[in-house]
């Protein structure tokens, strides 16, 4: 910095403010460890028998007035040891082939049992899907 705006700044006049623009000091001020205000909430959950969850805690603490974030809320309850839940898992949509009416019959040349089923089913999976075992057996019964 040149000597000149070293001048000019010390000859600058400083700036006064309104008395209500002027934050209060931060002895007035309440002080709110949102930290531990999350701990004490999710313990108050634990101790009621319930998983405290991220959205309940951050409700919670909203209608007291003190604003939080999931991902701190998240990282809080995980030094605290709450494990998350698990993330379902999503289900596949499978095409099967239209079953037909005939399936399960009483006659005793047709009906089948629980063993049959169990059978069948181990070898659908054994296979991969229902629609390629199918096809086996189709191509089984062709060669027959």
């Amino acid at each position: 910095m040149t000597k000149k705006a070293k001048n000019d700044l010390e000859t600058l006049e400083p700036v006064h403010l309104a008395p209500e623009t002027v934050p209060a000091p931060i002895a007035d001020h309440a002080k709110v460890n949102k930290s531990e205000e999350i701990r004490l909430e999710a313990r108050r959950i634990l101790d009621a028998g319930g998983n405290p969850r991220p959205r309940d805690i951050i409700e919670a603490l909203k209608s007291r007035g003190i604003e939080v974030v999931s991902p701190q809320v998240s990282q809080i309850l995980g030094t605290l040891g709450v494990e998350r839940r698990p993330r379902k898992k999503k289900s596949v949509a499978v095409s099967r082939p239209p079953r037909a009416a005939t399936a399960l019959t009483t006659s005793s040349d047709d009906a089948f049992t629980l063993t049959d089923l169990i059978a069948a089913k181990k070898f659908v999976e054994m296979i991969g899907s229902p629609r390629r075992a199918m096809s086996l057996l189709d191509a089984l019964d062709k060669l027959s």
